[in-house]
C-alpha cells in the first residue's frame, strides 16, 4: 500500500514497525546488533499520533523519546490497533517525550525482563502506552514479539511504501 493511501487511515495508537537491512554506517551497525541480540525481524516499533492533518510517530530512539513526522521515516509496517486514544493515553505518551533511550536495555530485553527505570527502548514504550489502552502486548520488549502479539490479537499487518 502506498503512503498516500494509508495516511488517512492511520489513527493515533496504531502500531508501526520497521525492519532494517543496511550495514553501511555506525548507526546501521548499532541497529543490526540490536536485531542480532534480540533475534528480531523488526528493528523498531513506534506509535502513530495523528494531530490536525499530520501523522507523527511517538518513538523511543537514540538518544530519547521523540515526536517525528511519519512521512520522513521511509517504508514501514502498519498495524491498525483500533484504540480509543483518549486524552489520558495521549497525556501518558506525551509525558515520556524527552526521556532517555537505552541501547543496553534494548539488548538486555532479550535476556531478562526489564525493571522500570527512566530509560526506555522502543518495544517497552509501545507496550506500556498500549497497555494503558487495555491492549496486552506482553512484557517481552522485543520489536518482533510486539508485532507478533498484535497479530495474535487479530491485527493485520500492512506494508506501507513511500
Amino acid at each position: 500500500m502506498k503512503y498516500e493511501e494509508a495516511r488517512p487511515l492511520i489513527k493515533s495508537g496504531d502500531l508501526l514497525a520497521w525492519t532494517h537491512k543496511p550495514w553501511s554506517s555506525l548507526y546501521d551497525l548499532k541497529i543490526q546488533l540490536v536485531r542480532f541480540f534480540t533475534r528480531s525481524e523488526y528493528s523498531h516499533v513506534a506509535i502513530a499520533w495523528v494531530i490536525g492533518e499530520r501523522v507523527f510517530v511517538i518513538e523511543a530512539v537514540i538518544p530519547l523519546i521523540r515526536i517525528y513526522p511519519l512521512s520522513k521515516l521511509g517504508n514501514f509496517y502498519w498495524l491498525p490497533m483500533d484504540v480509543k486514544w483518549n486524552k489520558e493515553t495521549e497525556a501518558l505518551a506525551l509525558s515520556k517525550i524527552g526521556e532517555r533511550y537505552s541501547t543496553f536495555d534494548a539488548i538486555k530485553a532479550y535476556f531478562t525482563k526489564l525493571e522500570y527505570d527512566s530509560r526506555w527502548e522502543c518495544a517497552e514504550f509501545v507496550a506500556k502506552v498500549l497497555e494503558y489502552e487495555g491492549i496486552d502486548l506482553g512484557t517481552e520488549y522485543i520489536p518482533s514479539l510486539i508485532v507478533e502479539k498484535a497479530m495474535l490479537l487479530g491485527k493485520p499487518v500492512h506494508l506501507v511504501t513511500q
